[in-house]
This record gives structure tokens, sequence and C-alpha cells, in this order.
């Protein structure tokens, strides 16, 4: 009672302030102009007028086209607003008071993380390392001048090292399996004294990625399997001077004497940029990072860092002791047997299999999903996958449903892994909810595309090569009542699967799924598929890090990555956090030029006047043609064959409902977009998109949705938010404030899911 008492204390006074503030506030008037700049930082849908025209582009008469850089942006672009104050409105005399607001709301932010942290705490035996690192079975590289760190383990059977954070593995003698892939060593059975690999044999290194907002990975050493024929995937191949160095360390490592049986290499990987993300939001600090600074007790703070000093690598974290809010990835029984019964039958089967991974959310399918997708690349040289959860998607971000073609394994959760899709169609929702019959007719044609192209196409399918199989796998929403549970027969359906795992669980028996219909079982025009029931995990992960935050996660990857990330490019940073996207140079899109099919709104009955409001500050779905010899100089083309439309202020527009998305057999996306900011003058929308520039020529559509852009996308999370945003004090930031506001509407409106239907309500 007496916490409750506190916080009402807090709220109370918290609201007071705001009344005191609202009184001195101006009213905001939007004023018609002709030059309209919308910043990023927008917090609502609306648009800033300024005074006086400005020039957004740099090369405005470039002859390129509908897409082009846009010149430089600096701090200057908010500070203009400085001396605009009258007509933006939101000005108070007191600027104390904001300093103040801001450390109230930080500390109430603190407060209720603690409490949520608190609530979360587990302890996990299963994340300690079953490993004691010594000098005779950790030999590191010992000369930093270069700042290369690189280290041998030698392990010996069943034998794992848990750890947080990231690092690049390769395997030099024996096996070892991460998340169900075998890592195969490169040197031959017959071990000599001397154990020293081919200069000119192909070391490959992969990425590993252990967070704290998952369940941590572990390596462990295993028994070498006798396999007919070896697959290598692709990843990062050593270089030659890389492979010296291993030699001269391997001649500290006596495989007789210590009877190991795998030999394996780490190396540093802190170069690609994935832990910076930890700077960009607060509630993702110390998930890749160690924090052995907050441990209370001092005496297993310095065991941990003596055992952490034998690895000597930057990023990587092993655990040797149970640490609250942890928790390791562990495989149940249910899941190895059912997946050693597909590898089998893919050896067996005529054609690939197609599978499916259904169950409630929550239970582990995502996870399960990996750890298949892993263990079918053992035999496997490439494996198809379609996700159709559109609220927590594997290798794009939310909102899309894709077919990707995977061709080396996945170690690590989805936001360390986004990737170009083969196709994929933008749903625009976190759910199917909202428009079930698109969500369908682009799985469906998800599905017709791999059967066409992939399965038994000449590129990818058996017919080049009758050793390859490239299977596929399906992985269905969580939404497993009412429509959902018709939206998942659907694709069953679609899909005629040859495998269906379903997850199950003994105790929580409310989140299993209703036994499957007698026609989907006993199909008359088919084989029966193998249902085979699969383990649920109560914990997946940790219980701080919601699915919201994981969708926040992967917009934060997907916005801040890099070209080099696509091809792994070595030393090369994959994900750019250091610079903030608000200081990014956006590209110019002429919707004159560049949206020839328009654009269109999937949810709300947005009227055209109102249109470049909506799309203000939002996230997009940019849409292009299906052919891909679609090239950018047919813009120009079409747009000369049409003069009236390039008369046009406003562009091209398709409401909902009167007109139906673009259609998945036409059309596909290209990736995800923000509009940064609007130009009517000269037609221009400013876009931020981690996109090339030759994929970016092919848009023609843009297509809005549902998805909220994340606040922490709109900040400068090299300065102190608390101030200000972007170099500007917060009450002469544009659309957004750290008070509370107040009047109809203002809060967002909640979805009460506790009412019952009339059919489901008792009879009285």
């Amino acid at each position: 009672m007496g916490r409750r008492r506190k916080k009402q204390k807090t709220t109370a006074e918290f609201v007071e302030n705001n009344k005191a503030k609202s009184e001195n506030n101006k009213n905001f008037n939007v004023i018609d102009q002709k030059t309209v700049d919308i910043s990023i930082n927008d917090n609502e849908n609306g648009m800033i007028t300024t005074s006086k025209n400005r020039e957004l582009s740099s090369r405005e008469s470039s002859p390129v086209s509908a897409l082009s850089m846009r010149g430089k942006i600096d701090v200057e672009v908010l500070s203009d607003f400085e001396n605009d104050s009258e007509d933006i409105g939101m000005i108070t005399d007191n600027e104390e008071k904001y300093g103040s607001l801001g450390d109230l709301n930080e500390r109430v932010y603190e407060s209720q993380t603690l409490k949520k942290n608190e609530k979360s705490e587990i302890l996990d035996s299963f994340v300690v390392s079953r490993f004691n690192p010594s000098s005779s079975n950790v030999v590191c590289y010992e000369e930093k001048d270069d700042n290369f760190d690189l280290c041998l383990v030698a392990m010996k059977r069943g034998e794992s090292i848990s750890f947080r954070g990231n690092v690049l593995v390769a395997s030099i003698y024996g096996e070892a399996v991460i998340m169900g892939y075998r890592l195969c060593g490169v040197s031959s059975e017959d071990v000599s004294e001397s154990l020293q690999i081919d200069l000119n044999s192909s070391l490959i290194f992969h990425p590993v990625f252990s967070p704290k907002t998952h369940s941590l990975l572990a390596i462990e050493s295993v028994e070498k399997q006798k396999m007919t024929h070896k697959i290598s995937h692709p990843g990062i191949i050593a270089c030659s001077k890389t492979k010296s160095i291993i030699n001269k360390l391997l001649s500290n490592i006596d495989l007789s004497k210590g009877g190991y049986d795998t030999i394996l290499a780490l190396l540093d990987i802190s170069w690609c940029g994935i832990q910076d993300v930890e700077n960009v939001a607060s509630c993702y600090n110390n998930i890749f990072s160690s924090n052995f600074a907050n441990n209370n007790e001092k005496k297993d703070n310095e065991i941990k860092q003596s055992k952490d000093d034998f690895f000597n690598i930057k990023g990587f974290y092993p655990i040797f002791e149970v640490a609250p809010g942890m928790t390791a990835f562990k495989i149940p029984h249910s899941w190895e047997n059912s997946t050693n019964q597909l590898v089998t039958d893919i050896l067996d089967f005529t054609l690939p299999p197609i599978s499916i991974i259904s169950g409630h959310k929550n239970v582990g399918k995502s996870t399960f999903s990996r750890y298949l997708v892993n263990s079918m690349l053992n035999i496997c040289p490439k494996v198809a996958y379609i996700e159709s959860d559109v609220g927590q998607s594997e290798f794009t971000p939310c909102g899309l449903v894709s077919l990707n073609i995977l061709d080396s394994p996945i170690f690590g959760p989805p936001f360390t892994h986004i990737q170009q899709p083969y196709r994929s169609y933008f749903i625009g929702h976190n759910s199917p909810r909202d428009d079930p019959d698109y969500y369908l007719d682009c799985l469906r044609e998800l599905i017709t595309v791999y059967r066409r192209d992939i399965a038994c196409g000449p590129e990818y399918g058996m017919y080049g090569d009758e050793q390859i199989r490239i299977p596929l796998i399906i992985n269905t929403h969580g939404w497993s009542k009412g429509m959902g549970y018709d939206l998942y027969l659907h694709i069953i359906s679609s899909a005629k699967p040859s495998h269906i795992f379903q997850f199950y669980s003994a105790t929580i028996t409310n989140k299993n799924l209703p036994p499957l219909p007698e026609y989907v079982v006993s199909p008359n025009d088919q084989e029966p598929p193998k249902v085979s029931f699969v383990e649920m995990i109560d914990t997946p992960g940790p219980s701080k890090y919601s699915a919201s935050d994981r969708r926040v996660l992967s917009l934060f990857s997907y916005f801040y990555s890099t070209s080099a990330m696509t091809v792994k490019q070595e030393n090369v940073k994959w994900w750019a956090f250091d610079q903030p996207l608000v200081r990014r140079v956006p590209w110019c899109l002429d919707w004159r030029k560049g949206l020839t099919k328009g654009i269109f709104m999937l949810t709300g009955e947005v009227p055209l006047s109102q249109l470049l409001y909506a799309l203000n500050g939002s996230i997009v779905g940019l849409i292009g043609d299906i052919d891909n010899s679609y090239k950018s100089e047919q813009v120009d083309v079409e747009m000369s064959e049409s003069k009236e439309q390039e008369s046009r202020i406003i562009p091209n527009y398709f409401p909902c409902p009167d007109f139906s998305p673009p259609s998945p057999t036409e059309y596909t996306c290209l990736g995800l977009a923000i509009i940064r900011s609007i130009d009517p003058t000269s037609h221009t929308f400013h876009i931020l998109t981690p996109l090339p520039s030759s994929v970016l020529f092919k848009t023609n559509t843009i297509v809005k949705g549902t998805l909220e852009l994340p606040v922490w996308l709109m900040l400068d999370h090299t300065k102190n938010s608390s101030l200000g945003v972007h170099g500007v004090q917060w009450k002469r930031a544009p659309y957004m404030s750290i008070e509370s506001g107040g009047g109809v509407g203002n809060a967002a409106q909640k979805i009460r899911r506790n009412i019952k239907r009339r059919s489901q309500k008792p009879n009285i």
C-alpha cells in the first residue's frame, strides 16, 4: 500500500505540473504555405509550415529521374524553427520545468523497468557452460598490434560453451553443433602429432549471435558422423594470414595428451556493429555486452573475469555462473526425434517435402523453425522458407509475408539475420485480421512460386542435379482461435504439406490446437501428411522482452543495416548504429515520375486532402513489378506519354476499401521505407531506406498500412535525449512533447479481449 500511495502522489504532481504548463501554451494554427518540410522527428501525422521556400534537393533538375540523393541534412534544418516559434506553437516561457519533467519521466521509466525486471528474473542452470578453460585447452593470439582477436578452443566430447555476445566460429578438427547445425573440421581424419591445416583449403567462419533478448546459444563438441557427401555453405572465408596464425597456435595443442575431440577457432566480429544497438534504446542495454559490474557478489565477479581472460575475444562472454534473466537454448527430445525423421524423409522422397510448423503464440515456433532449418542444411545445399507470421517475421521486418532461399545456417534471433527475400508481399499490419483474403492470396502465390521456380525449377530444383533437393518450411502465425484457426486450415489446403509439426503441452492445455479435421488428416487426392507433435517451450526467452520489443529490434536492424550485410563482407560494418536516422541523407522520390501506379492505403478512410498528412513520418512499403527486367529508363518513357499525370499536384490515390491492394501475381514488395519529409512544390517524398539504388529504381507504388514508427527511430541517440531531439530543445521540437496530453482522443484506443461473444456466454 505504501508504494501505491507514493506512486499516486507522484502522478498527481505530474498532472498538476502539466495543467500549469497547458495554461501558458499557445494554440497551434496550420497556415497554408507553398513549401512544406516534414521532419522525421514528427510524432503526429502533420505537416510543418514555413514562411519561406527552401531548396530541398541538390539535384532537382537531374535528368535521371524520380530518385536522387537529397542534399546534406544537418542540425540547421530543425534550428530554422527557432525563429518561427509563433507558427509552431506549444512554446512555454519557463524552460527549467522541461528539464524537471524530463528527469521525472526518466526516474519513472527506470522504476517501472526495475520492477519489470524483478518480476522477470529467472535462474536457469542450463545456461552454465560445461567447459573449464585453461592454458592447455584455450590458446590465444597474443599480438594485439593489428587489433586481431583470435583463439583456439580444444574441447572434449560433451563439453559445451554457452555465451552472450557475438563471435565468428569455424571448426578446425572434429565436429561441433550449434542450434542443430554441424560444423565439420577442415583437417583430415588422420591426425599426426602436429596438426596443421592446408593453406589452400577453404576455411569458412560462420557468425553466431547470442543476445540476452532470446535464449543463449551454446557450442557443443559432438561425435563425428560418417557422411556420404560433405556440403559446404557460404560464410566468411578465412584469408591466408588467418590460416597461418591458426597453424602457429595449433602447435601449442597436444591432441593425444589432452584427448580432445574438437578444435574450434573463434574470431572477433565486433566490427559488424550489432552491439551498438544497445545505444539506440535504453531498454536494450547489455543485451550483447557483459554487465559483471552489476553483480552483487565480488567473489563471483572475480571468478567470471578470470575465466573470461582465457578467451580474450572482444564481444564474446562465456557464461560460467547462473545469472538472472538469462535462459539457455534447450532441445527437447520431441524436437530431435521429429527433425531426424524429416531429414530421413528428405533423402527418401522423390520430391522435396513441404513442412508446416503450427501452434499457439509463445510456444517456440520460431525457435524450432531455426533449429529445423539448420538441421536440414546438414544434408541440403539450400532450404526454402515461407514466413506467414506477419507479427514476428524471421527474415524481414514485421508486416511482410515472404519466401526466402537459405543457403547458410542461422545462428541468432531474427533481428541478426534480416535479408532480402526471394519474393515478399506487404500486408501492412501485425496481424492478418484486417484483410484475411489478401493475406491468403499472398501466401497462395508464394507457395505457387516455390513449386514453379524453386522445387522443380532449372535454377534451384532437381532437374539440374538429382542430388539437389530444396525442401520448404512454412512457419504459421500464432493466432489459433476463431478466424486465425480458419486461416491456418486454408494454408494447409493450399500448401498440401507432407509433414505437419504441431506444438502441444501436457500442462498448459489452453495453448493446444484443436484436432485437425478429417479432410486434413486423411485427404482423398493425396497422401496424408505425417503429423508430429513437438513439445512446447514454456520460456522461449527472457520474459522482459515482449513481442513488441522484438518487432522494434527487427525494425532497428533493418533501417540501420548496410549493403555489406547482404553480401557478408568482412571487416565492414553490417549495421551503422553510430549514425542516427535523423542525420541520414534521404532519397528524393518524385511521385509524378516514380509512382506511376500510385499510392495505396490499406486501412482507414483517409480523404485525398489528408493524404500527405497521413503519410508524414510513417513506415510504408515500396512496391515494384515482379518482372526483374524492368529498368529505370522505362519510368521516363511511361511518364512522357502521360502529360496529364505530370501536371497533377497530388499523386494517384487508391483508398481502402474502395480499391484492393496491389495484386500478388503482378507486384512484389521491394522493402520498407520511412517517409521523412514531403515537399509538395517539387512533388517529392524524402524517404529513408537501406535498399540500394538498383532496387529503388524499380519502385512504382507506395503502400501504407498500420505499422507504427518507433519513437526511438525519431531521436538522435548519440546525444542526450532528455534535453531535446537532434540538438533542438523539447519546447521547440515540432509535434513532439514530453508532456502528457489531454482532451478527447488523446490516449490510444485499447481493445478489450475479455468480452465474450454471445455464443460463448453461459446460459443462465
